[in-house]
């Protein structure tokens, strides 16, 4: 294995711990605020000032990036996102342990803050570490597990460590994900040029420049079919991180999750090792395939008979799961064979800020629209007979019927897009 490739697993490791102790964190205390008023707004107010951070702050990282060392950047976020824990831990456990929801808001936009520099910075870094060919559209498949397992476990784990350890042992794993992950950039061999500042032929921005450039990029063709898969993907996968888990708890009860994570967690290793080894137009293949196949599961999850067939449920858990790396990592692939590496760091930032905004608004979606609107609507008596008994009224179908939904917007979107995500791979941004 040569030092890049070193780089690369020590980075990707430290990226993953702190991601997941950052997302459970975010649960955790989300899950501890809402105990103490029971008001589900304090736990969708937390969620809210993340995102909304990360969505403003990517902007700014992204035009001055490519300018900073890399391994600077990454050691002073992940210093950062550690003090925040620290100051957290000490308002929220400290005396009465009767803290103003501002001050708690602020220290979780600056952790936020912290950890999307992470990501753009480690993103943006995969092709000048593997430089390119099989060895990063390997990187770029480990790379989606930093996104995709921590989506498919911090829900369950923040919920089960706030449950267990209380906001203690919350906390306390928020704080060590960040010294690891700050371990894990000093112990990696860096390559001697990624230590010092980046040359980049852009000229320093203005106030309103990040924003410019990226429209800049959006007219840029090869650039708007990832861009809007990607904005697809990430709405509809944000809308089931919410939607799936309430399905699950209200139609079959909290002991199935068990068997869902356990699931999970096999159908995501599955899509993984699928990934790694499949060759180049294999990969393309499984990427097609892919996002279909979600999207005919989720179609089928808004129907009351797949609810009634157990083995079928579980199969479609693995099988949902086993597609996620394939397309997160085909998304990923794509974006670093179509961005010349300078440019990474603003793309990255029109990528992620569009993705997170979406995730945003599924948020959003999920909790104050499927209850008020959907609910009242599936019980409405003027639909054909037909139709609520093909989608059903008992507890937690409102979710179902919202994930069937967004099956259909994963399906319209992969559908528009599928040529000229082929015509990219065709050339020279073949996988």
């Amino acid at each position: 294995m040569s030092a890049s490739q070193r780089t690369f697993r020590w980075l990707w490791l430290g990226q993953l711990i702190s991601n997941l102790g950052t997302q459970c964190s975010l649960y955790g205390v989300g899950l501890w605020m809402f105990s103490r008023q029971e008001r589900l707004a304090d736990f969708a107010l937390v969620a809210l000032v993340v995102q909304l951070a990360r969505i403003l702050v990517v902007p700014l990282l992204g035009a001055r990036l490519a300018r900073w060392p890399r391994q600077a950047v990454m050691l002073v976020a992940n210093l950062a996102g550690a003090l925040c824990t620290l100051a957290l831990a000490g308002l929220l456990l400290g005396g009465d342990g009767a803290a103003g929801l501002a001050p708690v808001l602020m220290l979780q936009a600056v952790a936020a803050m912290a950890e999307a520099a992470l990501v753009l910075s480690f993103s943006t870094l995969i092709p000048l570490l593997m430089g390119g060919g099989e060895a990063m559209a390997r990187a770029n498949g480990l790379f989606a597990t930093t996104d995709g397992l921590v989506v498919t476990v911090a829900p369950f784990l923040g919920a089960w460590l706030g449950g267990v350890g209380g906001l203690r042992g919350v906390l306390a794993l928020d704080g060590l994900s960040f010294l690891v992950a700050m371990a894990c950039v000093l112990m990696a061999p860096w390559p001697v040029v990624l230590r010092k500042p980046v040359p980049t032929p852009l000229a320093s921005p203005g106030a309103e420049a990040p924003w410019r450039l990226m429209r800049e990029r959006w007219e840029q063709p090869r650039l708007r079919a990832p861009l809007l898969m990607g904005s697809a993907v990430a709405l509809v996968y944000a809308a089931v991180e919410v939607l799936f888990p309430a399905w699950v708890v209200l139609a079959f009860g909290a002991q199935r999750m068990a068997a869902v994570l356990l699931l999970g967690g096999l159908g995501y290793a599955t899509g993984l090792v699928i990934w790694q080894g499949a060759s180049g137009s294999g990969r393309w293949r499984w990427f097609g395939v892919a996002p279909v196949v979600q999207a005919l599961i989720l179609m089928g999850a808004g129907l009351q008979v797949f609810e009634r067939m157990a083995a079928l449920w579980f199969a479609a858990v693995w099988v949902f799961t086993a597609m996620l790396p394939l397309v997160l990592a085909g998304l990923q692939t794509l974006w670093c064979r179509s961005v010349e590496a300078n440019d990474l760091p603003q793309v990255f930032a029109l990528r992620y800020s569009a993705e997170w905004l979406l995730r945003l608004l599924a948020f959003a979606l999920a909790a104050f629209a499927v209850d008020p609107l959907l609910q009242p609507a599936l019980v409405w008596p003027g639909w054909p007979a037909w139709l609520p008994e093909a989608l059903g009224q008992g507890p937690g179908r409102a979710m179902a019927v919202a994930m069937g939904a967004m099956g259909w917007v994963l399906m319209l979107s992969w559908l528009g897009q599928r040529r000229p995500l082929a015509a990219l791979t065709a050339g020279r941004c073949g996988f």
